[in-house]
């Protein structure tokens, strides 16, 4: 299977589990942060505490579980050998251990919301540099660490409706870069939009006390919805204290889309 497809199929998987779960998270967590403030004893975020005895999906509280992550994903992933070999997009090499994921790889017509947006790779890189995509003018250069996978982009904010390069280098006195990706940012109107909607869905969420990871799941629905995948992928990623299932679901998913160049 293309592991586009692959990818559009696990998002649609979760807009179709969210609207389920997502209000009980949300009662839950309200409930929880109201026994909380009277005697102190839990915090909002052990709503997601994970027991062995647990059911798959719900805790003993009868809470919903982040494994539902995991379910959705082995869902939609779980290929048989028998399977042909992924697509290679551009910026991927089979045999190689470097495998760009976003922006780039996984989003419809190379489009995305965020004018800051997260770069998410697998594989050893020195420096990323972003540029105009008709031209080489250097609009920002980050110097990646040892092992690091992921970055926030800190430069100048990217213009809606302009295209953009970002080129990898694999060490920091390299001339030419070693792969590159094109990615839009969706037109202005459109962006205004989204980021209105945007804004009003994390307030409804916060208003209600949801937890981060509450909120990153109805983002992820938020954004699949609009066919904005690498924006949702970048949801799962954004929260800064994620449980030991969300932590496991990143270094998976990231896993099953760069499957097909160890292949």
């Amino acid at each position: 299977m293309n592991q586009k497809f692959n990818l559009v199929l696990f998002f649609l998987t979760l807009t179709i589990i969210a609207p389920l779960h997502l209000p009980m998270v949300i009662a839950q967590t309200t409930q929880v942060q109201n026994n909380s403030n009277k005697n102190g004893e839990k915090d909002v975020d052990d709503t997601f505490d994970k027991s062995d005895e647990d059911p798959p999906g719900i805790g003993n509280n009868g809470t919903t579980r982040w494994n539902r992550w995991e379910k959705a994903f082995e869902n939609v992933f779980n290929q048989s050998d028998e399977d042909p070999p992924v697509d290679i997009k551009d910026g991927t090499t089979r045999g190689s251990s470097l495998c760009l994921v976003s922006p780039g790889l996984i989003e419809v017509e190379g489009k995305i919301w965020n004018t800051r947006p997260i770069f998410i790779w697998q594989g050893q890189l020195s420096r990323i540099e972003i540029h105009p995509s008709n031209n080489e003018e250097v609009l920002w250069t980050f110097d990646i660490q040892e092992n690091e996978e992921i970055v926030d982009y800190s430069g100048e904010e990217l213009e809606p409706g302009s295209t953009y390069r970002w080129r990898i280098f694999d060490s920091t006195n390299s001339i030419a870069g070693m792969q590159q990706r094109t990615f839009s940012i969706i037109d202005v109107e459109e962006h205004e939009a989204i980021t209105q909607d945007l804004a009003k869905l994390d307030q409804d969420l916060n208003k209600q006390g949801a937890t981060k990871e509450a909120i990153a799941f109805a983002k992820v629905q938020f954004f699949a919805e609009r066919n904005l995948w690498s924006d949702a992928l970048s949801e799962v990623f954004k929260v800064k204290k994620p449980s030991i299932e969300l932590q496991d679901f990143r270094s998976n998913i990231l896993q099953r889309l760069c499957q097909g160049e160890e292949n």
